[in-house]
């Protein structure tokens, strides 16, 4: 009955510590674009989850547009749509995201030092989304939300190229 009861217990343990745990304790989001742009955007996470993003203008690989979400996981996949309201297109794209390599980053991520000298060690990630002028988008994993901090990192985690179709501005639309 012993060996029994202890083989059990074993093999639970091992099943709990082999088991994956990919839930983050804080994970910001932060949209970027090319300089000048005007886009509206709208980004989704494995078909269920939408953080806000909105319009967003310029500041490519920086969190121009950002939220803070606890307890959330890297997705599997991003599907991603933008209107680009100066060149009156729209765009979407889907992108498979490496979520071991985000993980393995997010579990390491370096301190960094701010412009008043101040020293962060207790960093979160970051998930910062670039779009680009010609329908390209990037998807970044960070330990700072802005460039012109000492040890930041920026770290492709996902990318693709959007289809388009154009569209037009009507009045309706900035009503």
């Amino acid at each position: 009955m012993f060996n029994k009861l202890s083989t059990v217990l074993l093999a639970l343990i091992l099943l709990c510590s082999c088991s994956s745990h990919t839930e983050l304790a804080q994970l910001d989001i932060g949209i970027s674009a090319y300089e000048n742009s005007d886009l509206m955007v709208k980004i989704v996470f494995d078909d269920k989850f939408s953080p806000p993003a909105g319009a967003i203008g310029g500041g490519w690989g920086n969190a121009v547009g950002s939220g803070t979400f606890w307890g959330a996981e890297i997705p599997y996949k991003v599907k991603a749509q933008w209107w680009d309201y100066k060149q009156g297109k729209h765009y979407c794209a889907a992108l498979t995201v490496q979520r071991d390599k985000a993980y393995k980053i997010a579990g390491n991520l370096p301190s960094i030092t701010h412009y008043t000298g101040e020293t962060e060690t207790d960093v979160e990630p970051y998930i910062i989304f670039g779009f680009g002028e010609k329908g390209e988008v990037k998807m970044w994993i960070s330990n700072a939300p802005f460039d012109g901090v000492e040890g930041r990192i920026l770290e492709e985690i996902g990318s693709a190229q959007a289809t388009w179709e154009p569209f037009e501005l009507t009045d309706e639309m900035f009503n």
